[in-house]
């Protein structure tokens, strides 16, 4: 697996539905879809239509029709809130000990919160701290080219400089024609926006399934799915005998929260319109049981090839569990935990007798935190030298802690 990372160096105009009140707003986020039509449309800029039995007709199917997978990308700090979510509809206040139940992992969630009396309801769509995107009114313009009398046209854009990420599946070779294709243009107006920096590296495990205490599976979507019955039929979540072929157990949904939502697009090697599909949006969750125990390795796969149809093209992709915001309880278990992992760290204050030492070494930790390999190795390399044992205890369990732990940790070290 890989990361894909587009970059814009120009404003965007991610094509949404337009609305009656002439507003044409954008997407948040770059789908699947519109990441393999972008590369595609480069690729056919270089090299031209291809014709049937030769190299290049064969190296484009391999790369837009089944041999690499395209998932979506986003802003860091943002995803799609899975449907199994609820939560207050107005503002917390701090006394309330619950904010946000996850259904899917089997919480009871009243109507109204018990300490607030806030009403309580799904929550949907993309999630997290986002920059609203920028809109441009203008005079709308007719068929004909000329200027409707008053009446007015606004265009939402995604500013240049931001930058979105997600993962792609593809061989070596397949990789390495994708990254070469850069830059490339996304959404419409091409001519004049949409230009995005292309960066392929090594990792980006794609999110796979969440596994319950009882051994369920729970399966949240960050792109809309296409799932059928045995007729062929729109079906709202995926078969049995489609659950056995990727989890290689016999399994079945007991329960989902899904919205319906038509897909369809644009084909640029043909000329023509895609066909509309029913899909299920993204955020649809799933709660699966699984006859016996699913290997991780099948699970894993899972995440790497998606589920439904059309999943080279963006459907059926992914995510990850959710991030619930924190109430009371949540916070004061937080507290309580890292309280305790600051004190199985505590012999490393015993550097402060060393000042220059010690700062350096809180910088250290602090990058380690953010995925610096180099200080990791210089920390490890720290701790194997110390004469103190507890000090070396101290400094491998600091650097077994998952990153978010490991900067809250240093951040109360340095206090």
């Amino acid at each position: 697996m890989s990361e894909l990372t587009l970059t814009l160096t120009q404003p965007a105009q991610l094509g949404d539905r337009a609305r009656k009140d002439y507003v044409l707003s954008t997407m948040e986020h770059i789908p699947g879809s519109v990441v393999r039509g972008a590369f595609a449309a480069a690729w056919l800029a270089r090299n031209g239509p291809s014709q049937p039995g030769t190299t290049q007709r064969k190296e484009f199917l391999d790369l837009f029709e089944g041999g690499v997978r395209f998932g979506s990308l986003l802003r860091d700090g943002t995803e799609f809130m899975s449907f199994a979510v609820v939560g207050h509809r107005y503002e917390p206040e701090e006394k309330c000990a619950v904010v946000d139940y996850d259904r899917a992992m089997g919480d009871e969630p009243p109507r109204y919160c018990l300490d607030c009396g806030s009403p309580l309801e799904q929550r949907k769509g993309l999630d997290g701290d986002r920059p609203a995107p920028d809109r441009r009114t203008s005079v709308a313009i007719s068929e004909s080219g000329t200027a409707l009398p008053g009446q007015l046209f606004t265009r939402e854009t995604l500013g240049a400089g931001q930058s979105f990420r997600g993962t792609i599946v593809a061989t070596g070779d397949l990789r390495a024609i994708l990254d070469g294709l850069g830059p490339v243009r996304i959404g419409g107006r091409r001519t004049t926006h949409g230009l995005a920096q292309v960066a392929i590296r090594d990792g980006g495990r794609p999110p796979a399934a969440q596994r319950r205490p009882d051994g369920d599976l729970v399966i949240r979507l960050r792109s809309p799915g296409i799932f059928t019955d045995d007729f062929g039929r729109p079906a709202r979540e995926p078969s049995p005998p489609e659950l056995l072929d990727v989890l290689g157990v016999p399994a079945h949904v007991v329960k989902s929260w899904i919205r319906w939502e038509q897909a369809g697009g644009w084909h640029a090697a043909s000329g023509l319109p895609k066909p509309q599909e029913l899909t299920v949006a993204a955020g649809s969750t799933f709660l699966i049981h699984p006859e016996r125990t699913v290997d991780d390795s099948a699970l894993e796969n899972l995440g790497a090839q998606g589920l439904g149809l059309r999943r080279h093209e963006g459907f059926g992709d992914l995510a990850p569990p959710p991030t619930l915001r924190p109430g009371r309880v949540a916070r004061d278990q937080a507290a309580i935990g890292l309280k305790k992992l600051t004190e199985t760290a505590a012999p490393l204050t015993r550097l402060r007798v060393r000042p220059k030492a010690w700062e350096t070494m809180l910088d250290l930790m602090r990058d380690h935190a953010d995925g610096d390999t180099q200080a990791t190795g210089r920390l490890r390399r720290l701790g194997a030298s110390h004469p103190d044992t507890d000090f070396r205890a101290a400094m491998e369990f600091f650097l077994g802690l998952p990153p978010g732990d490991a900067a809250a940790v240093a951040e109360v070290l340095g206090r």
